[in-house]
């Protein structure tokens, strides 16, 4: 009778490594190869790769939820002078947080009726503006942040002569030698017009002037000074309309400046993401944007983002 030989087998590709002495198959199967252990381990290599998958998708699911279930909208009204700032920062703000920010843009007049009519979560205002609502009780207490000034400058139209403006002589001497000019009713508080109107006051040819100048709206007059229709125009740097050239600031001596405040208000949300809004409006990574938009950041004329 023939005997199997009980020498220990030879190592070869096949076997893997997992042949052990004694564990020896000789049915034709494939000598040698311990079928248990390769069985075996394919089989815990196969549960441990499904189980981290289960894992990883459990916690991606997770975190997709708690997403979700803590993104928040903020509904902010706003004035047009700080939009192009405000919604850049917005943008950066939805891109680290989730959450989404929704402004309505308004001109001055028209913010207290816009807040009587509709619930906003906070608002972004000029300083006596904010100032009025802060005294009716329409701010969350200790939530106004200082965020940035703009000041006056002259418009020509584009593609014409851009007169020098860089002291008051050469203002006065401009305005009084134009056929017209423009700006905001001056009589509307907090605006580029009551700017501009102080310094003709100033230049003491207000009343001189009078006759020529055409108070208007901003998209009226900027379309006035485009078409060569009024001669000079008087707008906030921060919001100079398309077709026209700017030829300078408000000399100092006669510069004034609107301030903007945000703050939340009262009767909104009050979810830690509005709070955070408004101190992110104020932060530092957002006054790139506020010089970008020709606004002067609150970092530059206050010690403190937080109104006195």
């Amino acid at each position: 009778m023939q005997s199997f030989e009980s020498a220990e087998p030879k190592s070869s590709p096949t076997n893997c490594g997992l042949w052990r002495q004694g564990d020896r198959v000789a049915d034709g199967l494939g000598s040698g190869v311990d079928l248990r252990a390769i069985t075996t381990g394919s089989f815990l290599e196969n549960i441990m790769r499904l189980s981290f998958r289960a894992i990883a998708v459990s916690a991606l699911t997770l975190i997709t939820l708690s997403t979700l279930a803590t993104a928040a909208e903020v509904r902010v009204l706003s004035v047009g002078s700080t939009q192009i700032a405000a919604k850049a920062i917005a943008a950066e703000f939805e891109k680290q947080t989730g959450h989404k920010v929704i402004f309505t843009i308004r001109p001055p007049f028209s913010i207290d009726k816009e807040l009587a009519e509709k619930t906003f979560d906070a608002v972004i205002l000029s300083v006596p503006a904010m100032d009025n609502h802060d005294e009716a009780g329409d701010l969350a207490p200790m939530s106004r942040a200082a965020l940035a000034r703009v000041g006056v400058g002259m418009v020509v139209q584009e593609g014409g002569l851009v007169p020098d403006v860089s002291t008051p002589e050469k203002l006065k001497a401009t305005v009084l030698a134009a056929r017209s000019l423009t700006y905001i009713d001056p009589a509307i508080p907090n605006t580029s017009g009551a700017i501009a109107g102080a310094a003709l006051a100033k230049l003491g040819i207000l009343d001189e002037v009078k006759n020529k100048t055409r108070h208007a709206a901003l998209a009226v007059g900027g379309e006035l000074v485009a078409k060569g229709e009024v001669e000079l125009g008087f707008f906030n740097l921060s919001e100079i309309p398309k077709g026209v050239t700017v030829a300078g600031a408000l000399p100092d001596p006669l510069q004034g400046y609107t301030v903007y405040e945000a703050a939340v208000l009262s009767k909104g949300s009050m979810a830690e993401a509005v709070t955070a809004f408004v101190k992110y409006l104020a932060s530092a990574a957002a006054a790139v944007h506020w010089s970008g938009a020709k606004l002067e950041p609150a970092a530059t004329y206050v010690r403190t983002s937080t109104s006195q």
